[in-house]
């Protein structure tokens, strides 16, 4: 049973870096969006598109578990809300004025965003162990987020898409938190489905307005293909990974997981926008794998529920 566990626990976590990877390649997907395809209309039609996919898996076991859906209808609303129509619509706007260090830098805040809010609502704490490694992974931003040289904190300057990154990260460590304390008996691919439904008709309205403001965007091979990436990989594929990994890991375990995002980052960015890797990215990523081992791995008090 003892070993039975483990492997579930290591495939949680496999599944949280697999899910922080295709993030932060959907972080550069939003940056490269920009002046492409208007935001809201990203995300509406990356979640259109994956709801698409999964209804013809998903639509007769959904039929069946209505009386669970509709019990649990208060929350569903709210888990949509706060991740398929909040999360990814502010990053993408933030993606717009804001430069990509501002967004790596408040979006890596999520751990401790989840640690206070499992403070206040769940009445939680992070281990000691913990505590030490978030503050290593705090050190191994700080080399990523400064290029190893302090004065770079002077290039993050205020402005609007600093303000939708936060409010941002606080719906989704919100999401991540409600989803820990209040999990519907609900498979995860079902439980997504539904989701993916209520966010869809939350952004509708949002949708059509900037239609009509600013207008919609062109079909063609490079905005086809940044919606094929943000619909399989970092829709469906990370949110049964997130998902999983909350229910198996716990809240504040799995925020941590985000730390490593600057690190894939640096390496997507470097493969396809050509920005070239240094000695600080390699630096601080030793200082974040080491606090996620710490956090994490070196006893199993680690795995349970802060």
């Amino acid at each position: 049973m003892a070993i039975v566990r483990i492997k579930t626990r290591q495939f949680a976590m496999a599944g949280l870096v697999v899910t922080v990877f295709f993030w932060a390649g959907n972080s550069i997907a939003g940056r490269m969006s920009a002046g492409m395809i208007p935001p809201v209309s990203l995300n509406f039609w990356r979640w259109t598109l994956a709801f698409i996919l999964l209804l013809p898996f998903t639509g007769k076991s959904l039929l069946s578990q209505w009386p669970v859906i509709y019990r649990h209808k208060w929350l569903l609303l709210t888990l949509g809300l706060l991740s398929i129509a909040s999360f990814n619509t502010l990053l993408y706007q933030a993606a717009q004025t804001t430069q990509a260090l501002n967004i790596t830098l408040i979006q890596t805040s999520l751990p401790l965003m989840t640690f206070m809010l499992s403070f206040i609502l769940l009445k939680e704490s992070p281990s000691k162990r913990q505590v030490v490694g978030l503050l290593l992974i705090l050190a191994g931003l700080l080399i990523i987020l400064t290029r190893g040289n302090l004065q770079q904190w002077e290039l993050l300057k205020s402005n609007t898409g600093d303000f939708y990154m936060l409010v941002a990260v606080f719906a989704w460590g919100l999401y991540t938190v409600l989803l820990r304390r209040f999990s519907p008996p609900i498979g995860d691919l079902n439980l997504l489905t539904i989701l993916i439904g209520v966010g869809i008709i939350l952004l509708l309205p949002f949708y059509f307005f900037e239609l009509f403001t600013v207008g919609g965007f062109a079909l063609n091979i490079h905005s086809g293909s940044l919606l094929v990436y943000v619909t399989l990989f970092s829709s469906i594929v990370s949110y049964l990974c997130w998902n999983h990994g909350v229910k198996t890991l716990g809240s504040n375990t799995s925020s941590m997981f985000t730390s490593l995002m600057p690190v894939f980052t640096a390496l997507i960015g470097s493969t396809l926008l050509g920005e070239p890797l240094h000695g600080y990215h390699f630096a601080g990523g030793i200082f974040i794998f080491c606090g996620l081992w710490l956090a994490l791995l070196f006893k199993k008090s680690a795995f349970s529920s802060p």
